[in-house]
């Protein structure tokens, strides 16, 4: 999965986070009884913040946040098509900002460091008018401006192929960024109206210096090995390639209230050591994910506390549909069908307390308004369904129970990440409920540190799983999953065409009503072609050392980095 306190621009991914104890059996025609629409409305009623709340004057001046991530980031420009991965992006956030921010319940309000005045001043055409906090600069002293919006639009925009950018959503819809009276104020016009435009205006590197942004080169490579200048309240200092460490501390040029803490450290923790560093105090929150283990070994730290809120996340399987058997669509129909989601889910989610339901949307988390449950009757777990959908498509079983067509047997390779439980664990489940059908799966594991730049990204596998983390924003940062095939965050090598026009009314549609309707009219017509199947919605659970504040589990609302620390 390249997840979670997401990229406003678009969807970002995250690796499946670790899980222990999930059932592999094979399933056969027993239906799972989990009512999903239940746990839908169950997992509503987990809160949008967990963490503990303490005003700046409570919190102590000082100490050091240590905190574990994935990997280094494989480029330091969120927006590039590398860089978009969660893992990348939570190193960045205490160092980057923008004019917007979000609040607790997805809403967005204006950032006081970073803006004055952002609003929509017109609909027909769309125009937004932004005024810059004069105060706000980047890492070099050099002031943050129109130049920098300019540039970010026009490197986003699918205009210029050149720059690999991970998604043009919102941007392609924009006209022109003009200045007005000064270089802080000016307005953004809409040649396509796009109801989401505040998505492009918020943290984790969604607004680029024009150093960055104005040139291809210093866009894709500029920064794939080095920090991207800070206009956050913290600044890299120090990048260990050898020990896998990122030192951050207080910025220098922040105009904002002063950051309590007088470092933040980035170090990189496999998932399979994950529980056992934050049980030996090396670091003071762990992301526990569906992991029993994770969840287990975190209750019994004595210095520690559990948070769990609502979540954005969700896993699936990605199938590569540009090739081989999974291109005709009713084998990926009967691949969906094959698969028993429910007992994934139960076992993800019930060993950390979480409600139990399959994701079955696309577009919309469970407890979001919007959602609907489109999957069930889409690809609902159903092994007779599911074979005669193999028999449609031309293969036949043999003496074997091996499903073959034209006297090759039907084998599908799953690429997952080593040393990662959670995707061994779905792997076997997977695995076992294929071979029910008559599909034999085969395992590919290889290493985590190359399995999105090496594998994922450039469609080098035939399934994989991972997890996408969605935004406040999940129509428009939905779409580049899906359209178009040309995407770069479309690992699936197809797409709709219809899914064009659709997404280009929903975006423009200003009615919020209206506007999910035809959101969901775009889920049922992803559902009917599967390029994915949609697994299991993941509440965000933190284990956190007693009297971090400011931080932990929150399903939307941004973290400010200038309170986050320990309690006096």
């Amino acid at each position: 999965m390249k997840h979670i306190n997401k990229m406003l621009g678009a969807s970002v991914l995250a690796l499946a986070l670790t899980v222990t104890g999930c059932s592999a059996g094979g399933g056969g025609n027993t239906q799972n009884t989990v009512d999903s629409s239940k746990g839908a409305a169950d997992s509503a009623k987990l809160p949008t913040i967990s963490w503990e709340v303490a005003d700046y004057a409570s919190v102590k001046a000082g100490g050091t946040l240590t905190l574990a991530v994935d990997q280094l980031p494989d480029n330091w420009n969120a927006l590039q098509a590398d860089g978009a991965n969660e893992a990348g992006t939570s190193v960045l956030d205490p160092t980057s900002g923008g004019p917007v921010r979000i609040t607790a319940d997805g809403s967005w309000e204006v950032n006081p460091d970073y803006a004055t005045e952002v609003k929509l001043i017109s609909d027909d055409p769309e125009v937004v008018e932004i005024k810059l906090n004069p105060k706000a600069v980047w890492e070099d002293g050099t002031p943050m401006s129109y130049k920098d919006f300019d540039a970010t639009v026009k490197a986003n925009n699918g205009s210029n192929a050149a720059f690999q950018n991970a998604a043009d959503n919102v941007f392609k819809d924009i006209e022109s960024v003009t200045r007005e009276d000064s270089d802080q104020n000016f307005k953004i016009t809409f040649k396509n109206k796009n109801a989401d435009w505040m998505s492009i205006l918020g943290n984790k590197g969604s607004v680029l210096p024009a150093s960055v942004a104005s040139t291809p080169e210093a866009f894709n490579t500029g920064y794939a090995t080095k920090p991207m200048p800070s206009n956050g309240p913290y600044v890299v200092s120090k990048i260990d390639t050898t020990a896998q460490v990122v030192t951050l501390v207080p910025n220098p040029k922040w105009w904002g209230q002063k950051p309590k803490l007088d470092k933040i450290i980035m170090k990189v923790v496999a998932r399979d050591s994950l529980a056992q560093a934050y049980a030996n105090k090396e670091i003071d929150a762990i992301i526990v994910g569906t992991s029993k283990d994770n969840y287990d070994t975190a209750k019994k730290r004595e210095d520690g506390v559990m948070q769990q809120s609502g979540g954005v996340t969700w896993s699936h399987i990605t199938l590569n549909a540009s090739k081989g058997p999974l291109a005709d669509v009713k084998v990926r129909q009967a691949v969906a069908h094959a698969i028993d989601r429910d007992t994934i889910a139960a076992s993800r989610l019930s060993p950390i307390g979480a409600p139990i339901t399959n994701q079955n949307n696309y577009i919309f988390m469970p407890g979001q308004k919007g959602y609907e449950d489109n999957g069930t009757a889409a690809i609902g777990y159903d092994v007779a369904k599911s074979e005669a959908l193999f028999k449609d498509a031309g293969y036949a079983k043999g003496s074997d129970g091996t499903l073959a067509k034209g006297g090759t047997a039907l084998t599908l390779t799953y690429t997952l990440p080593a040393n990662n439980p959670v995707s061994e664990q779905i792997f076997k489940q997977v695995q076992a409920n294929l071979k029910v059908v008559g599909v034999t799966l085969k395992n590919n594991s290889v290493p985590s540190d190359k399995y999105f730049s090496d594998y994922v990204t450039p469609k080098n596998f035939e399934l994989t799983g991972f997890s996408w983390v969605g935004t406040p924003y999940p129509i428009s940062s939905t779409e580049s999953i899906f359209y178009p095939v040309a995407s770069e965050q479309n690992f699936t090598g197809i797409t709709e065409e219809k899914l064009g026009d659709l997404w280009a009314k929903a975006n423009a549609e200003l009615d919020p009503e209206k506007r999910i309707a035809l959101a969901n009219e775009i889920d049922k017509a992803i559902f009917a072609y599967v390029p994915v199947i949609p697994l299991t919605p993941v509440p965000k659970t933190y284990g956190v050392k007693k009297g971090l504040v400011n931080y932990g589990a929150a399903q939307f609302q941004d973290f400010d980095w200038t309170t986050v620390g320990f309690k006096s």
